[in-house]
């Protein structure tokens, strides 16, 4: 072998040794992660469906005439039924306590009123108030509260409310309209640790205004006509405590007199109720 073959070989060797020891020194391959050991979180809204729909079951509900419609065979305290109402927007939140519920609604008027009020003026429908707690990987009913407000078998609007930072519930608003008299009331609720609560109810609009063409003739009552504002007081940046202020504005005039006012109302911390104005609770 002459001196050239031998750095031949030299160099092949030292070339060699060389990959030998960077291959060692590589990192072993980390393992590629299978779907399987991929922990997903549950699909919230998929869960809030199958909340709903196994409600409508256990209820024993049937499609009604419209799309999104459903038939209800219940009792009511002044209409034998049926019904036929739509469930309001699912609304996901947690609770201060950590929970993660499903707040909804059921709004149904009679079949009888035709979603337009044709129903006797003493017949009223049904709003229902729901709340589903997730447990063990689905959402389970906690509670609920049927309310029978409104006229005419029509029944009252209803739907979810932020009422703190960590505080939810539900608005129900009904009115009507009698031999010269108009009215509509709004009335809080609060789901509760384990219940959902009346927190109050508010008059937003009341007037006589059509009980007489002439004011000033004999017999006509004294002239109401009230308007009543309210906002829950959501600022950002501004220190909150459990709940948000609720402001509340009125003008108007009540039994003849005029009447304003402005309060910014927190619930009490016993009753858990909002202090509305008593001389704001005008009944006919």
């Amino acid at each position: 072998m002459n001196k050239t073959n031998r750095i031949m070989l030299l160099i092949v060797l030292i070339v060699g040794l060389a990959a030998g020891i960077v291959w060692l020194e590589l990192p072993a391959t980390t393992p590629a992660v299978t779907p399987a050991s991929v922990v997903r979180a549950p699909d919230l809204n998929r869960l809030a469906e199958q909340a709903v729909a196994v409600y409508r079951s256990s209820q024993g509900m049937q499609a009604g005439p419209k799309p999104g419609q459903w038939k209800l065979q219940a009792q009511a305290s002044n209409s034998p039924g049926p019904f036929v109402g739509v469930f309001g927007p699912l609304q996901l939140v947690r609770d201060g306590q950590g929970r993660q519920l499903l707040l909804s609604t059921f709004v149904a008027d009679t079949a009888d009123s035709a979603g337009e009020g044709m129903d006797s003026f003493a017949a009223s429908g049904i709003s229902r108030l729901l709340c589903f707690v997730l447990q063990d990987g689905q959402f389970v009913l906690q509670t609920e509260k049927q309310l029978e407000m409104g006229t005419n078998g029509m029944a009252a609007a209803a739907r979810v409310v932020q009422l703190g930072p960590q505080e939810w519930g539900w608005v129900l608003q009904s009115g009507y309209v009698q031999q010269g008299y108009t009215a509509s009331t709004v009335e809080f609720f609060h789901a509760a640790a384990s219940d959902i609560r009346s927190m109050g109810r508010l008059t937003e609009q009341a007037d006589n205004k059509g009980v007489c063409a002439d004011d000033g003739a004999a017999g006509c009552p004294a002239l109401t006509d009230l308007q009543v504002h309210w906002q829950l007081l959501q600022q950002a940046g501004q220190p909150v405590g459990r709940f948000y202020p609720l402001d509340i504005r009125w003008q108007g005039r009540i039994d003849g007199k005029p009447v304003s006012g402005q309060r910014q109302l927190l619930p009490d911390a016993n009753s858990g109720n909002y202090p509305f104005p008593p001389s704001l609770n005008v009944q006919f």
